[in-house]
This record gives C-alpha cells, sequence and structure tokens, in this order.
C-alpha cells in the first residue's frame, strides 16, 4: 500500500529537497560537504550521534530496510529531523553561553536562518536506498575516488580500521553485504583470511558499485556524480553545477584548499603486496573508472 506523503518541518521550516553526500570512506566528501554547508541558508550536518545509529542499523543490515520499509523510513527521518534541530546548545554558530533549560530547547537566534538542511554522516552511502525512500524528493552528491588511494587513506586511519575487527565485522549477518563489499557464499567464507589491504578495496568496490546502481536508479535531476580528482583546478566549474544541481549558493572558494590532495598517493604509500591485493578485487571497477 502507497504510503501516506510525509511533511517534516524542522524549527519551523519545512524541509524540502534535503542533500545528502555520498561516498566510499575517504572520497572526498568532506570537502563538498564543507562547500555545501557553508552555503547561505544551507545546513548540512555530519556525525550526529543519533543519525550515525541509525544509519549504521541500515547500513550494515540493509535486508531490515526491505523488510521494514515504513519503520526504516520514520527511524531515519526522525534521526535526521533531531540533527537539524538548532538550539543554543547543538547550533555550531551559537556562542555557548549558558541558557535557561527553557532556552536550551528552543531554536536559537540562526534558526530561522537555514532554510535547506542536508548531511555527510559518514558512510551514509550504504544507506541511499532507504533514504530514498525516507525522503522522497531528496537530492544525492555522490564523490567517486581512485580505490588505490582509498585503500591507502584507509589503511592509515584506526576509525576505518575498527570495522574490520572481529566483533564489528558482522560478515555472516547478510548476504550480499554491501558495507563489507561481499557478494557471495565464497568472499564471506575467504573474508576472515583477507589481508587488510583487500579488505578495505572490498569497501571500496561495493561503494562504488552501490554508486553505480544509484546512477542507474535515480535520474540527473535527483543524483549528482562527482569525480575526486577533478575538483582541483575546476573549483568554478564545481560551484556552479553544484548550485545548479542544489540551488545553494555554493562559493568556490570554499572548495579550494591548502592541504595535499593525496592523488597518486597509493604509489608511495602502498607496497607491492598491498597493490596487488586492492587490485585483486577492484580491478574491474578501477578500470570501468578509468583508474589506470
Amino acid at each position: 500500500m502507497k504510503q501516506p506523503p510525509y511533511i517534516l518541518v524542522v524549527n519551523g521550516t519545512k524541509v524540502d529537497r534535503p542533500v545528502f553526500v555520498l561516498g566510499a570512506p575517504h572520497s572526498g566528501v568532506d570537502l563538498i560537504a564543507r562547500a555545501l554547508g557553508r552555503a547561505p541558508g544551507f545546513y548540512l550536518g555530519s556525525g550526529d550521534p543519533g543519525v550515525l545509529n541509525a544509519v549504521y542499523a541500515v547500513a550494515r543490515r540493509p535486508s531490515i530496510a526491505e523488510e521494514r520499509a515504513s519503520g526504516t523510513a520514520t527511524l531515519l527521518r526522525d534521526a535526521f529531523a533531531e540533527s537539524w534541530q538548532l538550539t543554543p546548545l547543538t547550533c555550531p554558530l551559537c556562542p555557548g553561553t549558558p541558557v535557561s533549560a527553557r532556552e536550551a530547547g528552543e531554536p536559537c537566534r540562526h534558526a530561522r536562518e537555514a532554510t535547506r538542511f542536508g548531511d555527510a554522516s559518514p558512510d551514509l552511502l550504504y544507506s541511499a536506498t532507504a533514504l530514498r525512500t525516507a525522503f522522497e524528493d531528496a537530492l544525492f552528491v555522490q564523490v567517486i575516488r581512485d580505490g588505490r588511494d582509498v585503500a591507502a587513506a584507509m589503511l592509515a586511519d584506526e576509525r576505518s580500521l575498527a570495522w574490520f575487527r572481529p566483533g564489528l565485522a558482522n560478515v555472516g549477518d547478510e548476504l550480499p553485504n554491501p558495507f563489507f563489499g561481499i557478494e557471495s557464499e565464497h568472499e564471506r567464507n575467504e573474508y576472515p583470511r583477507l589481508s587488510t589491504a583487500t579488505k578495505c578495496a572490498l569497501r571500496w568496490r561495493g561503494a562504488v558499485r552501490l554508486s553505480a546502481r544509484l546512477r542507474g536508479d535515480l535520474g540527473a535531476d535527483r543524483l549528482m556524480t562527482l569525480r575526486y580528482e577533478d575538483l582541483f583546478g575546476n573549483e568554478v566549474g564545481t560551484a556552479e553545477h553544484l548550485r545548479e544541481f542544489t540551488g545553494a549558493r555554493v562559493s568556490a572558494m570554499e572548495l579550494v584548499t591548502t592541504e595535499a590532495t593525496g592523488i597518486g598517493a597509493w604509489r608511495s604509500r602502498l607496497t607491492a603486496d598491498q597493490h596487488r591485493d586492492v587490485r585483486s578485487v577492484a580491478e574491474t571497477e578501477l578500470a570501468r573508472l578509468g583508474y589506470t
């Protein structure tokens, strides 16, 4: 049965066309999120504990979203609605001065300025299908990056590596398992014996395959794909595309970074064995995306 249309109001403002920024770990989501989050009238959350709990519940057990679509949509909407509430205690622009208990629960003076909302929490990509159900008018911006550079960055990131610990790698619960990039019984059986570099590559492969399916399911009016390597030196063009797609007044200056881009860093950061392991599972996707 078709679900009734939802109406979500946050800080007295109706939420229309929320924007979600997606990508594999270390794919450049944070750079796009920074630019969108600094656009006038745009509030973009990232990493709210309630949102992460809901996102990971769906991301690591995608069958939940299929079996309980209505309940999952409500779970996600409630989590984002709470994270988008701007009060003196949650607003990043409020000075942090003491407020009364009554004022702490009321919208702050910046709340009325937020007319658009979105999120760029880590691993949001793995809940994209559920997000489409929860927010039928949502827009998605996904970022693609060379899987070899992604694997190199993941290998240096303790937070990324933590997912491979036995207590967190619930590879026996779901098949296929996009979060860990496992798609067959053979891959699941072999998983405990794989190198960490291979596991990183599997997560990237699973992410780009999800991204490809999204491109097939959503039209250009709902989904925008950016290549990480194309952002640098084309900040003006990227900002224009983001403005056209989201309606947010994104500044090209917010896309400029003085930090090292990390493009091609895998050449010095991956050992020969690690590079071989990455290519062993991701070679097809690397070639398809032009990373040869």
